[in-house]
Parts: C-alpha cells; structure tokens; sequence
C-alpha cells in the first residue's frame, strides 16, 4: 500500500562519487516509515522526498542518511523573535518554524528573544523561516544580520516604545479609577461630579472614551498578537488578557449603548477594570523588559570586547575599515589604549597586552614579534603591527560568544514538565474563566453578572504562563553568562543539568592538575653550577622535553654555555658529548652503567625522586659520577586546594593518567586522591569512565590532550581546559577558557546554583498559579476574599518580575580562588623539592 504523502522537501547529499551511492542514499530514504517516494540525482546532489509528515520527519531522514554513511546537507541561524511574551508564544514559534519543510529543529528562547534553526539549504532558507514566524503573528530578522549595535537599538526601541505605553495607559487609567472608585471613598468628590455633569452618564461615557483609548492604544500589545492566536487555536498569554479586558470593556458599553437589555441592578459599568488591568499588566510586562536587559548582560560585555574598526596597510598606506572587510592576512596597526580587532601573530613591535577580560591573566602579558595576540585584548603601550589569522565571527572572542549563546537557548530537561503544563495551561484557564463566570450567575448574589463577570476577569487576568516560560530559559541565561564572564563556557545548556547533578570528577594528570611541562627541581652535586652548565651544554645538541627543562633552568640563572662535539643521543637513556675535552654523560643509570660508571652512590637519592614523581637525570663526566638532576611536572597551583573542594562537595574524585603508578601515586599523594588509574591508554580512560559510570556514578572527566577525546565525550560532563587542544575542547561539553582548573569548581558551582534557581523559579511559578487562579475564581469569597481584576493584573506582571529578579542573584556567582593557604601548601609540594636540595 502506497504512503501518504503531505510533504516534500530537498536534501542536499554530500559524499556521492557514483551511481551505486545515489541508489543506497535512494534506498535508505525509502525504508523510513512514512516515505511515499524518494528520487536522488547524482550530479545535483540533491534528494527529493515525499513522506506523510504524521509518520516522519526531517530529522529522521537526515538519520537515515548518515547511517549509509552519507552526509545530509544542513545550515543553522539564528532568528532575533519580537512580540513573544509567554511560554506559548515561544511554542507557537516553534511549531511555524518545524512546519516549514527542510526545518530539522528549532530552539526558541522566550529570555533572549532567539531561535535557532537548523535546516536544509536545499530546502529552505533564513527569509522564508522569517516569514513564517511573521505569518504567525511575530517580528523575526535573521539574528546574524541584525549585528550587535543594530540589536542593541532595537531593543533600546523596543524598551522606550513600551515605557510609553506604559505612562499612557497610566494616564487614561488613572481618570477612569477615580471617576468609577472615587465616590465610594469620598462622597464630596461623588457630589461634585453630579453636579456638574450635563446627562446623567456623562461621567460613564468619559470612562468609555478614556479606557477605549487604553484598548486601542496599548492594548494593542495584546489584542493584536491574543486575536491571531485564537486564529491559529493556540490561546496565549496575550489572549487571557484581551478576553479578560474585552469582556468587561463590551460589557460596560452594551451597558451604555442598550442599557434596555440589561436589568436595573445589573446596568453597571467595568471600564475601569479594562483599563487599569491594561495598565498593570503593562507595568509588568516593562519590569519584566528591563530585567531580561539586565539578566543578557554578560553577552553584551562579551560583545563590547569587540572593536568596530581597524587600522589596516593595504599598497603601503593606513587605511581606517570596518572590522567587516578585514581579511585573513591582512596587516593591522594596533596603537596604545586601542583593541585588537583581530587574532593573529605580531610582525612589528613589542608591547604589553591586557587580556585580563578574554582569558582572565591578571596581570599583562609581553608581546613581541612572533607572539599571538587575542582579539579584543587591550594594547597598552608600544605600537604594533599584527598579521590576521583569525577575523569576525572566526576569532577567538566571538567563538566563545557563540558558545555562551548556543547554551542559552539551549533547553534543560527539568524544563519537560513545565512545558507539559504550558500545553494545556491556556485552555484550562479559559475554561476556568467560563466555569466561575456559569457557577456565580447561578449561584451568586444580585446582581449575578456583576461577580460572575469580575470572577471571570481576575482568572483569565491573574493567569501567568509567562512565569512558567522565564523559569528555566532566564536561569540559564544569567547563569551560563556568570559563568562565561567567570571563564567558564557551556557548549550545551543541558551541561548545567547534568554537572549539576555528578557525583564523580575524574582528573587527568598531565596537563590538568599539573602544568604539563618539565621543569628542573633539583640539582644535587659538590659543583651544582658547574654541573648544571655542563648539563645544559650537552642537552643544547638535544630535542627531548627533559633537555628544554635544564636548558631552561640554566637559560634562567644566565648561565654560559660551553660548545658540544660530537653528540651522540640513545633514545629513551640519554646523551653524551664532548665538553673543553671532557667526555660528558647525562643520563639514566642504565645509561651510565653501560658506558662502565657506577650510579649507586646516588641510586638512593634517586629512588626517593622517583617515588615524588619526578625522574632522576645522572651527570658524569670523564668517567667520573658528578651529580643528580631531578626534573618534574609540578602541578598547578591551585590544585590541591581543588581536589580539597571538590571533595568537600562531596565528590568521589580520581586520578587516571598513562604515567607508572610510582609518578602517579606520587601525585595522588600531594593532591589528597586515593582512587589511582595508572598506565592507562587513550582508550582505556574511557573504560575507566564506563566503569565508573557501570558503578551508578554520574561521571565529570576532565582533560586537556587528544588522549582525552574519547573519555571527554564519553562522560556524563567533560570538561575542556582552553590551553589544550582543540580536540579536546570540541569533545568536551564545558571548556575553561581561563588558565588553571580552579574553574572546575566555579563550572560546578554555577551548574548547582543555577540548579537551585530553577527549581525556585518553577515552585514560585506553579505556586502563584495554583494559589490565585482559585481565589481569582471566587473559591476565597466565603471567607471574605476576593482579587480584583485590577490586582490580579499587578500579581500576573509581578510574577514574571519576580522569576527573572530571582534569576538575577546569579550574576553575584562569584569564580572560586584558592585560599592563599591552599596556594602555598600546593606551591610547596607542587615541583617536588626538597629543602636543600635546589641551587
């Protein structure tokens, strides 16, 4: 039986070189479920199919793709959203979006006003995903080409427009309160009104004029968007606002228009609940504004890292560009005081740079000819001129803005339940609001219309699904940006879920908690200078890493070098030279006892460097033994006070490493770790975290090298560190953008207190709403209480006010430092020596 087909979309299929191939990606396409027909061509490399949209989807095919081997051609953007104000809105968005053909998935973040969209090209494109949001009932522009400055004025546009409304819904509602409320409290008031008034309504007809204006004006904000979402049977926020306002507003005109239709004692008029709700919601909704401005804040201090211009020598002149139109390649003069607008490798000039705001060094660093430089550091004295190797959205700066906001509209498990509710919330308030208004006609007192109405009102007004769409998203938002401000960059929003959720933090050793360089601890012998030179000499005719430790020692104490002949190198033992005529070995003990001299008399010395984790180096020199140098990779500074951290968390937290499980323990020794993998491959780190993981743990593995991909990506939560490779900060899910791992403890805290918000935010957001909506419908009257439209208004505005407010407290996360105790005791112990033993 032949499927139906209600969709067709374009695939481009990238990795065909024949004939066969189009047949395979032909066959795999029309094995999914719900494939009516599949056509691939070959030399367009493009597949057309027909599938029932009720059985498939764009991403299954796409799957189907991949699995023979294929690769689907898809693009991303990123779309800037106007108008969304609940959590409906934001499904609403989402479903426009993946009903678009080619729309693999969307994103859309009510807090940043984004969507990220990933699609077909061949399909469609970022326009037609703008129309479609625009078809709607929603603003969209393709968030990319909105640019920074650009989306900073729109949304300085948007805020100012919105404060206008404000004040003048405030305006014509403040009139309508007093001239419908200010008799009862004032009878003098009431009487002077009468007096003057030339018909009896007058005064109703002034209410009418005035609150009309307010639903005209800045009601539009929710007739218009509330209107279309009843056409596409999706009521939202904006609708329990206008049905709310709407029904009291006609109802009080038919009052004054046909006061026939209506009983004595039910010909009252509502203007004011109309017109003050429109004002109070507005007074929220511009709370709510001016706390997303603050809760983005971290993207904008990113962004404002970036400079707008540059100095560029193009056929020999300085010519002032934008940023847009430099190219890789090109050179740029940087002046003192002025950012780097590029990254790239100094040509000309020395100077100091600031990079205290992208990497975090407190201090500035040195620069000269040959050096790196960061785009969006600061230089600060000298002139230089540096060649673009990265430029835009190539950089580093911008990559990690893209990562912070890529984890910003990112959604969180913990968002499921919420969004389950938000599906069904509108509807169930609707009926609510119609079920009060039916129970209080019947039951009420007369005239019944007047509770009935009011009930039905203060429900669909006090109603918030926007407080159940900020929970999450506004969370995320200032946390994840805390936390990138802080060097701390989630890649995926769901991180924060799951680190915040670990139990087992599993460290690399070399290049994580120590610096992953050898330095030389100590140097033992009658002559240590002359011993260290002769060393240094020998080791200048060498490559090996344990040769840039000693030459580096001696390069640091200005030590001379003498000339070396005929070195001659034994991998993995060591290496001799001829020194002012002296026949000079450095080396292992294996080594010098090949060549007939005798390493015992330091062989105890040495076994108690090795046992400390470092490796002992003999020097000797005409047969004779000179000394000992030990060389080591101390740790990091910050590290053991870490791991204390960490554990006093209540992490279960381990080391692995390929090292022998003498250097290893060693190590575990100093930073407090019991748990020791030791002589592990690659391959054999991720075992370990699948081990860990088959115990029940929720493992954190973090890393710094190629050899950590695999265990990076396989744990729960990997966590990169920025000065290893970019394998490794691919495979990871959170990258330390600053030097160090004390940023392990900032990334857990940030993930645990966000957490906490969270769950905050949601327990406030159903709380609000399962207290009021009731006492909204009249449940509360028996005992004397009843809410007002115009309170429940105020309280439908505060909560949103409130979640994002509460959600505010994480931009006091503070980065996490190691006491000055913790520093010095892992300074102490962090190389290796001994008291004494260092010249």
């Amino acid at each position: 039986m032949a499927e139906h087909a209600d969709r067709e979309v374009d695939i481009g299929v990238e990795g065909m070189t024949c004939a066969s191939c189009s047949a395979r990606v032909e066959r795999a396409l029309q094995s999914v479920p719900g494939v009516a027909s599949a056509s691939v061509n070959l030399g367009t490399e493009r597949a057309s199919v027909q599938y029932d949209s009720t059985k498939t989807d764009p991403r299954t095919l796409a799957d189907a793709i991949s699995r023979r081997g294929y690769a689907p051609v898809m693009s991303g953007t990123a779309l800037a959203i106007e108008g969304m104000t609940c959590a409906s809105c934001v499904r609403r968005v989402e479903k426009a979006l993946l009903a678009q053909p080619g729309v693999v998935d969307a994103s859309v973040n009510l807090a940043t006003g984004r969507a990220d969209v990933h699609y077909f090209p061949a399909a469609t494109d970022p326009a037609t995903l703008a129309a479609a949001v625009a078809a709607a009932g929603y603003g969209a522009s393709p968030a990319a080409e909105d640019g920074e400055e650009g989306g900073k004025v729109r949304k300085q546009r948007a805020l100012a427009a919105l404060r206008r409304d404000v004040l003048l819904a405030a305006g014509l509602a403040l009139p309508v309160l007093l001239l419908s409320m200010g008799g009862a409290f004032f009878p003098a008031f009431q009487a002077a009104l009468t007096a003057v008034a030339p018909v009896p309504s007058f005064w109703q007809w002034v209410q009418a004029v005035l609150s009309t204006t307010v639903l005209l004006g800045p009601g539009r904000r929710f007739f218009r968007p509330g209107l279309a979402a009843y056409r596409h049977l999706s009521p939202d926020m904006n609708s329990l606002v206008a049905t709310g306002t709407g029904a009291a507003w006609l109802y009080s005109l038919l009052v004054l228009v046909l006061p026939g239709m209506f009983p004595v004692a039910a010909r009252q008029v509502y203007f004011d609940s109309a017109a003050v709700v429109i004002a109070a919601v507005l007074l929220g909704k511009y709370l709510e504004e001016l706390a997303r401005g603050r809760a983005s804040s971290a993207i904008r201090k990113l962004a404002g890292l970036q400079a707008r211009e540059a100095h560029v020598l193009r056929d020999g002149q300085e010519k002032t560009l934008p940023v847009e139109q430099l190219v890789r390649g090109d050179l740029v003069v940087v002046r003192p005081g002025e950012r780097l607008p590029v990254d790239g490798v100094v040509r000309e000039g020395s100077s100091h740079v600031d990079a205290s705001m992208v990497t975090g060094e407190p201090l500035p660093a040195a620069r000269r000819t040959g050096d790196s430089v960061i785009g969006g550091t600061v230089n600060l004295e000298g002139r230089l001129v540096v060649e673009a190797t990265s430029v835009g959205r190539d950089t580093m700066l911008a990559h990690i803005i893209q990562i912070v906001e890529r984890a910003q509209t990112g959604k969180l498990p913990i968002q499921g339940l919420a969004d389950r509710v938000i599906r069904v919330f509108t509807p169930a308030v609707l009926a609510i609001a119609l079920l009060s208004f039916g129970i209080w006609m019947v039951l009420g007192p007369a005239p019944a219309v007047t509770r009935a109405l009011l009930s039905a009102v203060a429900v669909l007004v006090v109603a918030c699904p926007c407080a159940m769409g900020l929970a999450t998203p506004a969370a995320i938002l200032v946390g994840t940006g805390r936390a990138a401000e802080l060097g701390v960059l989630f890649r995926r929003g769901e991180a924060l879920e799951t680190l915040a959720s670990a139990d087992t933090v599993l460290l690399d050793k070399t290049g994580t908690v120590t610096l992953g360089r050898p330095v030389l601890a100590a140097c033992l012998g009658e002559d240590r200078e002359t011993l260290l030179r002769l060393a240094a000499s020998v080791e200048s005719a060498s490559e090996h890493p344990l040769a840039h430790a000693v030459l580096e020692e001696a390069r640091r104490r200005n030590i001379t070098l003498l000339p070396a002949g005929n070195p001659a190198a034994v991998p993995g033992q060591g290496i001799q030279a001829r020194i002012e005529g002296r026949q000079v070995l450095v080396g292992s003990a294996r080594f010098l006892e090949q060549e007939g001299i005798s390493a015992a008399a330091w062989a105890g010395t040495a076994g108690e460097m090795e046992a400390a984790g470092s490796t002992a180096v003999f020097v000797a020199a005409d047969r004779i033994l000179l000394g000992l140098l030990a060389i080591a990779d101390p740790l990091r500074p910050e590290a053991p006070a870490m791991v204390q951290r960490l554990q006093a968390l209540g992490f279960h937290v381990a080391l692995v490493t390929g090292d022998n499980s003498r250097a290893a323990g060693a190590v575990a020794g100093r930073l407090g770790i019991r748990e020791v993998h030791a002589g592990i491959l690659p391959q054999g780190k991720a075992d370990v975290v699948q081990q860990l993981q088959g115990q029940g743990r929720r493992v954190v593995f973090v890393g710094d090298g190629i050899n950590d991909a695999p265990a990076l990506a396989l744990a729960d939560v990997g966590i990169a560190l920025a000065s290893g490779t970019d394998i490794a900060m691919e495979a990871g899910e959170v990258t330390l953008a600053r030097t160090g791992v004390g940023g392990v403890v900032t990334a857990i805290t940030a993930a645990r207190r966000t957490m906490a918000v969270i769950r905050g935010n949601l327990f406030w957001a159903f709380f609000y709403n399962i207290l009021l909506i009731p006492v909204a419908a009249g449940v509360a009257i028996p005992v004397g209480i009843q809410l007002s439209p115009m309170l429940a208004g105020l309280a439908m505005g505060m909560s949103s006010v409130f979640v994002l407010t509460n959600s505010l407290r994480l931009r006091r996360l503070p980065a996490w430092e190691a006491g000055k105790a913790g520093a010095e005791e892992a300074a102490s112990g962090a190389s290796g020596e001994n008291p004494g033993l260092v010249a």
